[in-house]
């Protein structure tokens, strides 16, 4: 499927779909508040009041304060995915995991997570939510 929209910032490649987002986050990049900020007003822009979940293509290495994970959030994200491709960041994907009060699973391909996200969706459909 091709993207709705793709966004390049100084950090990540964003690519935006109906129902998710996949982000590549660079190389090297240590992952503040402050591009957390830069993508929810990406978020707000495209999926104010649309459920969707977030894809984190983890190609590159990089880090994110995990304390974000747990008290910032976009109202409209379901859950969070993370395609790893190292076993190095399928572990700090684990350590990540257990700071994110919301669905959040780890994947060894993009086919995989995209498919968990439509099941995400469909089951908050049919819950109403």
């Amino acid at each position: 499927m091709k993207a709705l929209h793709e966004i390049d910032l100084d950090f990540a490649h964003v690519k935006l779909y109906d129902t998710y987002v996949i982000s590549s986050i660079k190389e090297g990049v240590s992952l503040k508040k402050r591009q957390l900020n830069e993508l929810f007003e990406i978020f707000n822009l495209y999926y104010e009041t649309t459920p969707f979940v977030s894809i984190a293509n983890r190609e590159f290495d990089y880090s994110i304060d995990p304390n974000l994970l747990k008290t910032k959030s976009h109202p409209s994200i379901l859950g969070i995915a993370v395609v790893c491709y190292h076993s190095h960041s399928r572990a700090m994907a684990q350590f990540e995991k257990k700071f994110y009060p919301a669905p959040f699973e780890i994947f060894e391909n993009l086919k995989d997570a995209i498919s968990w996200s439509h099941r995400l969706i469909n089951e908050n459909k049919k819950a109403g939510l």
